[in-house]
């Protein structure tokens, strides 16, 4: 059986960036790191080593975690053809 939906997880790389990545296949499928010095954090979608889309800049790492997983939830959930 194929599975459809891929299972994924965090991993804090550091203090200040945290990878979102499928357990199956340890692709990283999204990002989420502090902007310099800032408390301001970054959201974003990583497609592949040249393609990536900015989802926003988060006050907290909740929010930034929960855009990124909302994301990959959307799309595991539209069928295309």
């Amino acid at each position: 059986m194929i599975e459809l939906v891929t299972k994924k997880e965090w991993k804090d790389a550091d203090d200040n960036c945290f990878y979102f990545y499928g357990v199956s296949d340890g692709k990283i499928v999204g990002q989420v790191n502090r902007i310099g010095l800032t408390k301001v954090l970054l959201a974003k979608i990583i497609h592949n080593h040249n393609d990536e889309t900015f989802l926003g800049q988060y006050i907290s790492e909740t929010f930034a975690k929960k855009a990124v997983e909302m994301y990959w939830d959307i799309q595991d959930r539209t069928l295309i053809e």
